[in-house]
């Protein structure tokens, strides 16, 4: 394992002297999780171009060998923390024999970050549609809420989303098509709910629509978290106060990913997680899983997990049309009955 933090005395490059706490901390996260892996391919990327139409296992095991498909209950890697993490941590000593190419050793770790989430967009950019198993947790006043999953439909341009909850609140739908519909989500509740006020129009940020949720709908998507990630990134990765680690030996399922990790060791002013967690499928190219933690309460206290978001069962460029985010569609229940 080796941790590139790096920092120029008289010409040289030497490795810089953290505050202590700031040593504790980036260490224990090392203990925990991952040696910086720079297996690098040939090519001037992290991972192969993604395959269209390809179908892709639930985010829920880490193990590398394949394993049958796991239940949406299962889809969570953490518990609120970064202790109970024993299912995660790599194989150390498998990992002793592995060897930093040249090409990696040249490129710092955040610029390496940096670059592979241009990498991700570049593939990105060639899907048009997909469908998937969307599953989140938040962190909302304090309290780390349930795992909700979600059957989602995303089409590029125009931006549209379409979710259907599997749990909790099965049978809720809600639709948002960018430019349409006075810029409103239509959704609908279950129950009682649905057959007193059928489907509703609400303001994507309103009070309504983000009821335990930290983000709009309009932020949902695979697209959105690589824009978002890649532009926290180039904003706040800086050498004298983050830590970034790369990992290529874990899995999800039977999909192998290249796990990347940024820390920032202490609190800054601009810096919106202690730590985040990104797992890019190595396969197809671009994230399927996001994690976000903030810093420890106390010293010698856990980082707690803020939010974290997965994208199973991925297929890609399915030509997803009008009618998949239409509320007339009979195959949805919206409308009061």
């Amino acid at each position: 394992m080796a941790l590139y933090r790096t920092q120029r005395r008289g010409g040289l490059i030497a490795e810089p002297r953290l505050p202590t706490r700031a040593r504790r901390l980036a260490a224990s996260s090392l203990i925990l999780t991952f040696a910086l892996a720079a297996d690098a391919p040939k090519r001037n990327s992290d991972a192969p171009p993604p395959k269209a139409d390809q179908a892709k296992a639930q985010p829920g095991s880490t193990a590398v060998e394949k394993k049958p498909s796991r239940t949406p209950e299962q889809v969570a890697l953490s518990n609120g923390g970064t202790t109970a993490r024993a299912a995660l941590k790599p194989d150390l000593s498998a990992k002793s024999t592995q060897l930093v190419t040249a090409a990696a050793a040249d490129e710092s770790p955040i610029a390496r970050a940096i670059r592979t989430m241009a990498d991700c967009q570049a593939r990105f950019d060639k899907v048009k549609d997909y469908t998937c198993v969307f599953s989140k947790r938040e962190r909302i006043d304090g309290k780390l809420g349930p795992m909700n999953i979600m059957t989602m439909k995303v089409r590029n341009d125009p931006r549209s989303i379409y979710m259907r909850f599997e749990q909790p609140y099965k049978g809720r739908e809600a639709i948002y098509i960018e430019g349409r519909n006075r810029g409103r989500v239509l959704a609908h509740d279950v129950g009682l709910n649905k057959f007193l006020a059928g489907t509703l129009y609400l303001d994507p940020r309103g009070a309504r629509a983000m009821q335990e949720c930290r983000h709009p709908i309009t932020e949902a998507g695979i697209g959105a978290l690589i824009k978002k990630v890649s532009e926290r990134w180039k904003a706040e990765l800086h050498d004298a106060e983050s830590v970034v680690l790369f990992d290529t030996t874990l899995s999800i399922g039977s999909a192998r990913c290249l796990l990347i990790e940024a820390i920032h060791p202490d609190r800054g002013p601009n810096f919106v997680f202690h730590k985040v967690r990104l797992f890019i499928d190595v396969e197809l190219g671009f994230p399927v899983r996001f994690e976000g933690y903030d810093w420890p309460k106390e010293e010698g206290d856990e980082a707690e997990l803020v939010e974290e978001y997965a994208y199973g069962s991925l297929k890609l460029n399915v030509g997803l049309g009008d009618h998949d985010f239409d509320v007339a569609n009979r195959l949805y229940s919206f409308g009061r009955f």
